[in-house]
Protein backbone atom coordinates (compact mmCIF):
# COMPACT_ATOMS: atom_id res chain seq x y z
CA UNK A 1 0.00 0.00 0.00
CA UNK A 2 1.59 3.23 -0.78
CA UNK A 3 2.09 5.63 1.95
CA UNK A 4 1.13 9.61 2.54
CA UNK A 5 1.53 12.70 4.07
CA UNK A 6 -1.99 14.24 4.98
CA UNK A 7 -2.21 17.68 6.75
CA UNK A 8 -5.12 18.80 8.53
CA UNK A 9 -5.97 22.13 9.90
CA UNK A 10 -8.35 23.53 12.05
CA UNK A 11 -7.98 27.28 13.48
CA UNK A 12 -4.48 28.26 13.65
CA UNK A 13 -3.63 24.53 14.22
CA UNK A 14 -2.15 22.32 11.44
CA UNK A 15 -0.96 18.48 12.18
CA UNK A 16 1.10 16.35 9.53
CA UNK A 17 0.16 12.65 9.81
CA UNK A 18 1.65 10.12 8.19
CA UNK A 19 -0.32 6.68 7.20
CA UNK A 20 -0.46 3.51 4.65
CA UNK A 21 -3.78 4.00 3.15
CA UNK A 22 -5.57 1.97 -0.20
CA UNK A 23 -5.70 5.35 -1.92
CA UNK A 24 -5.71 9.75 -1.54
CA UNK A 25 -9.69 9.21 -1.56
CA UNK A 26 -9.68 6.75 1.30
CA UNK A 27 -7.30 9.03 3.46
CA UNK A 28 -9.76 12.12 2.67
CA UNK A 29 -12.72 9.53 4.16
CA UNK A 30 -11.26 8.24 6.57
CA UNK A 31 -10.35 11.82 8.09
CA UNK A 32 -13.56 13.37 7.09
CA UNK A 33 -15.67 10.81 8.68
CA UNK A 34 -13.32 10.96 12.29
CA UNK A 35 -12.17 14.00 12.17
CA UNK A 36 -13.45 18.11 12.70
CA UNK A 37 -9.78 18.98 11.07
CA UNK A 38 -10.20 19.48 7.57
CA UNK A 39 -7.89 17.93 5.11
CA UNK A 40 -5.65 20.48 3.53
CA UNK A 41 -2.91 18.59 1.58
CA UNK A 42 -2.67 14.49 0.72
CA UNK A 43 0.83 14.10 -1.03
CA UNK A 44 1.98 10.22 -1.74
CA UNK A 45 5.56 9.64 -0.65
CA UNK A 46 7.55 8.20 -2.90
CA UNK A 47 10.86 8.56 -1.00
CA UNK A 48 11.92 7.73 2.47
CA UNK A 49 15.41 6.81 3.91
CA UNK A 50 15.26 5.59 7.70
CA UNK A 51 19.03 5.66 8.10
CA UNK A 52 20.60 7.73 11.07
CA UNK A 53 21.03 11.29 9.62
CA UNK A 54 24.36 12.65 10.02
CA UNK A 55 25.47 14.24 13.29
CA UNK A 56 25.29 18.11 13.19
CA UNK A 57 28.70 19.22 13.04
CA UNK A 58 28.00 22.85 12.33
CA UNK A 59 30.33 22.66 8.88
CA UNK A 60 28.26 24.54 6.66
CA UNK A 61 26.54 27.72 5.75
CA UNK A 62 22.94 27.80 6.95
CA UNK A 63 20.88 28.57 3.57
CA UNK A 64 20.86 30.35 0.73
CA UNK A 65 18.03 32.11 -1.16
CA UNK A 66 17.85 31.65 -5.07
CA UNK A 67 15.60 33.50 -7.64
CA UNK A 68 15.18 31.18 -10.49
CA UNK A 69 13.87 32.53 -14.08
CA UNK A 70 12.64 31.26 -17.07
CA UNK A 71 13.87 33.61 -19.34
CA UNK A 72 10.53 32.90 -22.45
CA UNK A 73 7.81 33.35 -19.75
CA UNK A 74 9.58 35.37 -17.41
CA UNK A 75 8.19 33.41 -14.41
CA UNK A 76 9.86 32.89 -11.07
CA UNK A 77 10.36 30.85 -8.10
CA UNK A 78 12.16 31.17 -5.14
CA UNK A 79 14.36 28.07 -3.76
CA UNK A 80 15.12 28.21 -0.35
CA UNK A 81 18.45 25.87 0.74
CA UNK A 82 19.40 24.75 3.75
CA UNK A 83 22.77 23.61 5.53
CA UNK A 84 24.78 24.13 2.02
CA UNK A 85 27.92 22.27 1.60
CA UNK A 86 31.15 24.58 2.97
CA UNK A 87 33.20 23.18 -0.62
CA UNK A 88 29.65 24.54 -2.58
CA UNK A 89 29.40 28.21 -4.03
CA UNK A 90 26.62 29.86 -5.62
CA UNK A 91 28.36 28.68 -8.92
CA UNK A 92 27.75 25.16 -8.16
CA UNK A 93 24.31 25.65 -6.77
CA UNK A 94 23.20 27.63 -9.89
CA UNK A 95 24.34 24.50 -12.09
CA UNK A 96 22.39 22.24 -10.15
CA UNK A 97 19.29 23.84 -10.45
CA UNK A 98 19.52 24.27 -13.81
CA UNK A 99 19.90 20.52 -14.15
CA UNK A 100 17.58 19.49 -11.38
CA UNK A 101 14.16 21.77 -11.10
CA UNK A 102 11.34 23.47 -13.18
CA UNK A 103 9.37 26.47 -13.11
CA UNK A 104 5.63 24.89 -13.98
CA UNK A 105 7.25 22.46 -16.15
CA UNK A 106 9.83 24.80 -17.59
CA UNK A 107 13.52 24.71 -17.40
CA UNK A 108 14.99 27.13 -15.22
CA UNK A 109 17.26 29.26 -17.42
CA UNK A 110 18.95 31.89 -14.82
CA UNK A 111 19.37 32.12 -11.35
CA UNK A 112 20.23 35.04 -8.93
CA UNK A 113 21.40 34.25 -5.35
CA UNK A 114 19.89 37.02 -2.85
CA UNK A 115 21.29 35.59 0.00
CA UNK A 116 24.21 33.49 1.09
CA UNK A 117 24.36 33.33 4.93
CA UNK A 118 27.48 32.81 6.28
CA UNK A 119 27.26 30.94 9.68
CA UNK A 120 30.90 32.07 10.72
CA UNK A 121 31.04 35.42 12.81
CA UNK A 122 33.03 38.51 11.95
Amino acid sequence: MPKYRVQLKQGSRTIVNQLEAKSVQAVIDLFNSISTMQVSEVLEIKFTDDTLPPVDDMVYYPFAKFMCRNEATRKTHQVTLHNIKMTKNSDDIDLKIKECLEIDTLKVDSTYCGLFKNSKLA
